[in-house]
């Protein structure tokens, strides 16, 4: 039996993550079966990153849903799922969905990377995701409000502290361990090498 990756317990539900990598469409050897799909990317290629999503209630099934998209692939953690306005966000490969609790009927999804999204975070009444290309702010309702890239991309080999959101402004740092400091209308407020100033000029 497929054990979830991940586990919210919420006041009324209990929500549990799967991946299902190894999902195929139309297939009867799937481990589980899900009430609904969506997916991102087109439809006749083979999905990267396939999310299993089941709600429960009173510890009885509620809801389930299966997602995917056609993006770089992504794996099931801490940053990448959100509770937030009554429902659920979550990353997945290129894409953010946002889904109901507790039906899990889709309510936006997004593209807000061209490559992979690695997280998503609380930006005031907003989101903002860390993506592999881009630092993208979505509004509530899903849309672009900004996006940023870097001279390589938002990550390091280490993979460690390499973003975070604090009080009035946003920390990304790139390949080069190159640290950008944005302000969080997207205006690029520093740059530092290591423990240096890096200039924007060089």
């Amino acid at each position: 039996m497929k054990e979830p990756v991940q586990i919210l317990v919420l006041e009324k539900h209990i929500i549990k993550f799967y991946d299902e990598t190894d999902y195929t469409f139309g297939s009867s050897d799937n481990n589980k079966t899900y009430d609904k799909t969506f997916t991102s990317g087109e439809s006749n290629i083979q999905m990267t990153s396939q999310i299993g999503i089941e709600i429960l209630e009173d510890n009885k099934l509620k809801s389930s849903c299966l997602i995917g998209s056609t993006g770089g692939g992504t794996g099931i953690h801490q940053n990448s799922t959100l509770i937030s306005y009554g429902g659920i966000v979550v990353c997945c490969s290129n894409t953010v969905f946002k889904l109901t609790i507790p039906d899990l009927n889709l309510e936006w999804q997004t593209i807000s990377d061209p490559a992979t999204c690695f997280g998503i975070h609380y930006l005031d009444k907003d989101y903002v995701v860390h993506g592999e290309l881009e630092i993208t702010r979505l509004d509530a309702d899903g849309k672009i409000v900004w996006q940023k890239s870097g001279r390589d991309i938002w990550t390091t080999a280490e993979g460690i502290d390499d973003f975070a959101v604090h009080d009035d402004y946003i920390l990304a740092t790139d390949w080069d361990h190159i640290i950008y400091k944005f302000d969080f209308d997207g205006n690029l407020l520093d740059e530092y090498k290591g423990n240096q100033f890096y200039s924007k000029e060089s």
